[in-house]
């Protein structure tokens, strides 16, 4: 029988990108030491350190797994309830920006029934995504009827204003490369709510490199919305310590509330 294809969000290409880097780093470091022991030996410990990490981010991959420790679901899961309690009624209709692979636009539709939900994304190949991989998901999921996917920039969402009753976006906006500035970003998605519509942003809130000072990111949004709300989302009851680091969980913060 035929399974949803969720796919992970730490991708196989980096993991195996970095441990087969190590593995080469390694062979030269061997290869290096007959003619210097000390350049050899430095290399030879810079290929364990990233050995180390790429064994990290396998270990990384395997817990937010859908098939394996499920910290992905889990995470979606909450952002779904953070919706609801942002004022989302269940009804009309939910625009999910940089919705991936489905799982979030699926979730939503399946917990639902009266919502109409949009998958928006790119679809970037170095991400494994596709159109094609959402609807077949929506589709084994039974809610293709009411679940629907377009292509679309973030940075310029192919929506006319106040189309949608609610929004939500999942460790998308960082990615966005098209617009760098995250509070012209962040306005974009809100454009496409109706005044009052609930929304739920997760992302890498705290990374002050993306972001800059979350206080003064709230203060410019202010204006814009009704109602906003930032809670730390970092070290969540259903994630294991090891991965509240920047290259998983350790940055993560939800901005929510109602335009």
């Amino acid at each position: 029988m035929e399974k949803p294809r969720y796919k992970n969000w730490m991708p196989l290409w980096l993991v195996a990108t970095v441990l087969a880097g190590a593995l080469a780093l390694l062979l030269i470091a061997r290869l290096l030491v007959e003619k210097s022991a000390i350049a050899g030996m430095a290399l030879m410990l810079l290929s364990f350190a990233a050995l180390f990490f790429g064994l990290y981010l396998l270990r990384v991959r395997t817990a937010l797994d859908f098939a394996g420790g499920g910290v992905q679901g889990k995470a979606l899961d909450a952002l779904a309830r953070q919706l609801t309690k942002a004022g989302w009624d269940g009804h009309g209709r939910v625009l999910d920006i940089g919705c991936g692979s489905g799982a979030l636009a699926v979730k939503l539709a399946k917990a639902h029934p009266h919502a109409l939900v949009t998958g928006v994304d790119l679809w970037e190949k170095r991400w494994g995504y596709s159109q094609r991989l959402c609807e077949d998901n929506a589709r084994l999921e039974g809610v293709a009827a009411r679940v629907g996917f377009r292509r679309g920039d973030a940075a310029r969402l192919p929506f006319t204003d106040g189309a949608f009753d609610a929004a939500v976006s999942n460790f998308v906006f960082h990615e966005v490369r098209a617009q760098p500035d995250k509070r012209t970003l962040i306005l974009e998605a809100l454009r496409t709510l109706r005044p009052g519509g609930a929304f739920a942003f997760q992302d890498t809130f705290f990374d002050r490199r993306v972001y800059g000072d979350m206080q003064a990111l709230m203060a410019a949004l202010r204006p814009h919305v009704r109602e906003l709300h930032f809670t730390d989302v970092r070290k969540p009851d259903y994630a294991p310590p090891y991965l509240n680091t920047r290259m998983a969980l350790g940055n993560m913060g939800l901005l929510w509330g109602r335009k």
